[in-house]
């Protein structure tokens, strides 16, 4: 499965220069545990970093940032990281793991956003797939089991009885 398959198409974007309440506010409004940071500019908005509710806490709250002062882009790590759509999972986790983040934007070949895709997506998708093994597994022992029922193995006949004590 490729990742523009499996990641989230609508995404929820911030201005740098809205306030760190406002953007909590957005993230509690579109139940998001992250938003695209975006500044403006003569070509449209331009994305500038991503913000999560952890860094919400560990970079503003945690620091005494006034949470209604601050800028979202003053605690905006400008740097994004991409995976191109027709990606893997293995790419994407290899990709994450590379650069030590949770989150990918998702890009497409002329180098638009497509998407993001999280860490939990990719847990979801593997989670699935294995689902899918466990049930064509399950399903191979039941029919199995159903023809070891229907007949005896060993000599053919439909119905064996035990020797009675």
């Amino acid at each position: 499965m490729k990742i523009e398959g499996m990641c989230t198409h609508s995404i929820v974007t911030v201005d740098r220069s809205r306030t760190l309440q406002e953007c909590a506010a957005l993230m509690g409004e579109s139940h998001v545990g992250s938003v695209l940071v975006t500044e403006e500019t003569p070509g449209g908005p331009q994305a500038v970093g991503i913000v999560t509710d952890r860094d919400l806490v560990v970079e503003a709250m945690a620091r005494g940032v006034a949470p209604g002062e601050a800028s979202i882009g003053q605690i905006t790590a400008r740097r994004l990281v991409t995976v191109p759509s027709g990606a893997s999972i293995d790419e994407a986790i290899q990709m994450m793991k590379s650069e030590g983040v949770r989150r990918l934007l998702v890009a497409t070949p002329d180098r638009r956003l497509a998407g993001i895709i999280s860490m939990d997506d990719l847990v979801d998708a593997l989670a699935g797939e294995m689902t899918g093994i466990a049930q064509a597994i399950r399903g191979g022992f039941a029919r199995e089991a159903a023809a070891i029922r229907s007949s005896c193995v060993l000599c053919g006949e439909r119905s064996v009885r035990l020797p009675t004590p």
